[in-house]
């Protein structure tokens, strides 16, 4: 009788894929519960990293307001955007829909381009403008107050 269960503990062991000796019947009915409990939190985890939002303060910008973006877009530069708040508040209040004869968007540039652009683009847009003509936004400001204009 020992003999027989001998033999019957050597079928009903396997080896499975890593060289483990794990008892499962002949059929292989009965797996390890724990392996597929570990491998359904490992497919719950990889499908939640899919989904999870960019970390490190990298918020897309969709998420963030017009002002937001420009204090980005300057590198954090607090006077500079001060300035330039006080120049695009004049100019449009912000809105990337703001329109005078034929200056379009948040900078009230003079191109019709800027009329079909999201706002974020009519920031950078302005920004460029601003660098090429004055430097930096709170000369761009100073030009604005003496003469109405940028």
């Amino acid at each position: 009788m020992k003999r027989h269960t001998a033999l019957n503990s050597t079928y009903a062991n396997r080896f499975d894929i890593d060289g483990t000796l794990t008892a499962q019947s002949p059929s292989g009915a009965h797996r390890d519960p724990l392996r597929r409990v570990g491998r359904g939190v490992l497919v719950a985890i990889g499908i939640s990293l899919c989904f999870m939002p960019n970390a490190g303060g990298s918020i897309p910008k969709q998420y963030v307001d017009y002002k937001e973006y420009a204090y980005y877009a300057l590198g954090y530069n607090l006077k500079e955007y001060k300035c330039l708040s006080i120049l695009y508040g004049k100019e449009s209040a912000w809105n990337p829909k703001a329109a005078n004869g034929s200056h379009y968007g948040i900078p009230q540039g003079r191109s019709e381009w800027l009329k079909d652009q999201d706002g974020y683009t009519q920031i950078q847009w302005g920004l460029k403008y601003i660098g090429n003509r004055y430097g930096e936004p709170c000369i761009a400001l100073d030009h604005w107050k003496a003469k109405g204009w940028h």
